[in-house]
């Protein structure tokens, strides 16, 4: 078994975080695939039965059609059936960013044992992270609203963009201040505003190397993927569900590396800020519930 690495620091450079997250995923790479898959499955059930298939997504993204009598004059789809198609691809992000943030929280309890004890645990980390089930919903939905202002403020004006770009990254560590201190939704968010707010371009430069890797990981991932499932998959119900479950085991394998950096972001920021070390993190472990905060 692992010894207990007491001794690791927790103030890393950007650059220094991706590799302390490669190597604590290639160490227990079975207890994160585990952790990862549970949620992947629902994700993936979800999306089998919510998601439109390939020929209705067709047509919604292929909004210029023209008319016989007047191929220069573009028709577009009836808004009904465009709301037919966004409603439940709507839903399903809403339920995946929800899922994914209670991952999230699971992943950081795992990364925290991992440092305290050197082993970890699946049913510890998902017991913990159900200890504020309810706080991570929260904090789930409110994810969600804040993608979907960025991408509508990036849409329309860059500058409404950047401003609610800039709070998800004073709020990007919400959840594991969920799970590591107990805190509810609104002291969550202020606790992350906290830390970040000293370190605002360490975050964002930590996190911008996470997306810019995990986007490259999931393409080399699901190229290949993307191109047997092609080839394999029949037509009809059947193909969908190959397709499903091939995205799910991309999802799963790639999930546990933005959840585990997310954590030493957090831990990073809170020995740059506090006197927090092995030690610290350790009682934490072994706090209980506090009502107060």
């Amino acid at each position: 078994m692992e010894q207990p690495t007491h001794q690791t620091p927790f103030k890393r450079s950007p650059f220094e975080i991706i590799g302390e997250c490669f190597s604590i995923y290639g160490r227990h790479i079975r207890q994160f695939l585990l952790i990862s898959l549970i949620i992947h499955i629902v994700i993936g059930a979800v999306g089998f039965a919510s998601l439109p298939s390939d020929e209705e997504l067709q047509t919604l993204l292929q909004l210029g059609v023209t008319d016989e009598q007047n191929a220069d004059t573009p028709q577009f789809p009836p808004f009904g059936e465009i709301a037919d198609l966004l409603l439940p691809v709507s839903v399903y992000v809403l339920i995946t960013t929800v899922l994914q943030t209670f991952l999230g929280g699971a992943i950081t309890c795992a990364v925290a044992m991992r440092y305290a004890t050197g082993t970890v645990d699946v049913g510890a980390s998902y017991g913990r992270a159900f200890w504020r089930v309810l706080t991570l919903l929260v904090i789930g939905l409110l994810s969600f609203g804040l993608i979907v202002l960025m991408v509508v403020g990036f849409a329309l004006l860059i500058l409404p963009g950047i401003i609610v770009l800039t709070l998800i990254i004073y709020w990007s560590l919400a959840t594991q201040a969920v799970v590591m201190e107990g805190y509810k939704p609104l002291s969550a968010l202020k606790r992350s505003f906290g830390l970040v707010r000293s370190n605002w371009w360490r975050t964002f430069a930590a996190w911008a190397l996470i997306i810019l890797v995990t986007i490259g990981l999931s393409l080399i991932l699901g190229l290949p993927l993307g191109a047997l499932t092609g080839v394999i998959a029949p037509d009809g119900v059947a193909g969908k569900a190959v397709e499903a479950l091939v995205n799910m085991l991309a999802g799963a394998i790639i999930a546990p590396i933005p959840g585990i950096a997310g954590a030493l972001i957090y831990f990073n920021l809170r020995a740059r800020s506090e006197e927090y070390d092995i030690e610290a993190l350790s009682q934490e472990l072994g706090f209980v519930p506090r009502d107060d905060i």
